[in-house]
């Protein structure tokens, strides 16, 4: 038996855990080379790992703005037809107004029709006016993100829509809407609401046609006989109401004016829109 059997389990385990320490004992040193690589990989995956967060935050992005848009489009929609309908409805008022103020010249002379006087103003008392729709645009300024639209050119565009197109025409439904009220005012010297009053009664529905009753009764009272007659008949004063009725005629054809500008802005807006989001299939 050898010496090194003759040893003590606890010897033989301390002789190995003294040899794995000797510094006589032969290791492997790390060279650049391997420093480099280590780091390289390092890089590579933190790199990577950038690049795919980047790419999700940008994808993200890209679908909240073209959310975004799609809502404006269909806000533009929206606007589209209002103009449709408000414009077809003020020239067709806008017209009544020119017949308005001839009739008016006539009274001026003398020839007072008291009944085509009392149509034509029933149909000259209103004027239409497009409430436009801003919902999306609203929440992307207030959201911050109205910088998620990244084409210049496109963002540019909208923002002439809406702050110069939007702004121009409510200005000039501001001035229509003081000429109305100011005819309001002086078509009261002139027309009696009296035969008038079973309107009084019938209450206002929108998006509802208007009973036959009520368009029978007007077509019997101005075609009655006796006619109907004005409160004054003063040529000064008829004058006077011919220039508000010429002031609302001038104001409104100037509001559809800028409607039909506002209206092309936004039919070009929404091909702008589609041409960088391809919203049509």
């Amino acid at each position: 038996m050898t010496e090194e059997n003759n040893m003590p389990p606890e010897a033989t385990i301390m002789e190995v855990h003294h040899h794995a320490h000797d510094p006589a004992a032969p290791h492997h040193k790390k060279n650049w080379k391997s420093y480099f690589w280590e780091f390289l990989m390092l890089f590579l995956a933190v790199f990577c790992g950038f690049l795919a967060e980047y790419q999700l935050e940008h994808k993200i992005e890209r679908d909240r703005a073209k959310k975004y848009m799609y809502d404006m489009v269909e806000n533009l929609k929206y606007d589209t037809i209002r103009y449709n309908r408000n414009l077809v409805n003020n020239e067709a008022i806008g017209k009544q107004l020119d017949s308005f103020r001839v009739e008016i010249s006539e009274g001026v002379k003398g020839k007072i029709d008291g009944n085509r006087l009392y149509d034509l103003w029933w149909k000259c008392k209103n004027y239409n006016s497009v409430v436009f729709n801003r919902t999306a645009i609203t929440q992307l300024k207030n959201s911050g993100n109205f910088r998620l639209i990244t084409n210049n050119v496109l963002s540019s565009s909208i923002s002439d829509y809406y702050e110069r197109k939007i702004t121009a025409s409510e200005e000039a439904e501001e001035k229509l809407r003081r000429s109305n009220e100011r005819l309001e005012i002086s078509s009261a010297r002139f027309f009696y609401y009296e035969p008038f009053d079973y309107l009084l009664s019938t209450e206002t529905t929108f998006n509802e046609p208007i009973p036959d009753s009520i368009i029978a009764t007007n077509k019997k009272l101005l075609s009655s006989n006796p006619p109907l007659t004005l409160l004054n008949s003063n040529s000064v004063d008829l004058k006077l109401l011919y220039n508000d009725i010429a002031m609302k005629e001038e104001a409104m054809k100037g509001y559809n004016a800028f409607l039909r500008w506002a209206r092309a802005t936004a039919i070009a807006l929404m091909q702008e829109i589609d041409n960088e989001y391809h919203f049509k299939k």
